[in-house]
């Protein structure tokens, strides 16, 4: 209510009235158009500077390292356009690669004049091994040495490897692993399996063929009737005649009983 009152009203003292900020805007620019300072003198400022590329990638090299190709430096000339600076910047990089190219296919180094840039004499660089072969020269004898670390090995380490190998298969292997039956979703066992063979099969195409003990006794009693040649091995060489025949009576004794079991026992599973 206080604010609607003073809008309109005069002011109190004529000469303390307040400037309007509209008005002392109007009156800095045409100041400063007057003296010609402010925008005029920056964009003046800004179009005096020249361009400069190539220093903003040099870096403090170490002092035991070694000295790496020089990187040009180009700046514009007084009353050259950015134009015209940035087609010459492209034409010296281009021979600068060129230049490099050169250096590197044929192991060589070109020294030029820091002041004029003209080349002054060419300097021939050590050849650089790849790391490739560095390594291949400091592991000539790798295979000699696992040769030697091999031959070290004894057989009854190899042993004592192959069966701690053998362990750990065993600890490892499962026997029921092979046994088990996969069942398919939604499928029902009733029963256990039943295993479906007739008799009459087994009887005639699984019967028990001929044993080979068999063919030994048939062979044995074709073979009592031909004299028998006394062992001459190392054991029974320097034995006396009796002794000898002794251990054979003896040895065939044993043979006979044994026989004699094996075609008891034939006989009666026949049965």
């Amino acid at each position: 209510f206080r604010l609607e009152l003073c809008t309109n009203t005069a002011p109190k003292n004529a000469d303390e009235q307040i400037i309007p900020k509209s008005l002392e805007r109007i009156i800095k620019l045409k100041e400063a158009a007057r003296t010609d300072g402010g925008i005029s003198k920056k964009r003046q400022r800004k179009k005096s500077r020249l361009i400069c590329v190539g220093l903003q990638h040099q870096r403090p090299n170490h002092p035991k390292a070694k000295l790496e190709k020089t990187v040009p430096v180009f700046q514009q000339r007084p009353g050259e356009s950015g134009k015209q600076f940035m087609h010459r910047v492209s034409r010296d990089t281009h021979d600068f690669l060129n230049e490099v190219a050169f250096e590197n296919k044929y192991g060589v180094q070109i020294e030029r004049d820091l002041n004029t840039g003209k080349i002054q004499g060419l300097t021939k660089c050590k050849p650089k091994k790849d790391d490739v072969q560095v390594l291949g020269a400091k592991h000539k004898n790798i295979n000699k040495k696992r040769k030697t670390i091999k031959s070290s090995v004894t057989k009854n380490d190899k042993r004592k490897l192959k069966l701690q190998k053998k362990e750990k298969k065993l600890e490892n292997y499962d026997e029921f692993e092979r046994l088990q039956d996969k069942v398919v979703f939604g499928e029902v066992a009733h029963e256990p399996p039943r295993l479906k063979i007739k008799l009459k099969e087994m009887n005639e195409n699984r019967k028990p063929k001929n044993l080979l003990l068999n063919s030994l006794l048939e062979g044995s009693k074709k073979g009592s009737f031909v004299s028998k040649v006394i062992n001459r091995s190392a054991r029974r060489k320097y034995l006396s005649e009796m002794e000898r025949r002794r251990l054979e009576k003896q040895q065939s004794e044993v043979v006979a009983a044994y026989r004699q079991l094996k075609s008891q026992r034939l006989a009666n599973r026949s049965c």
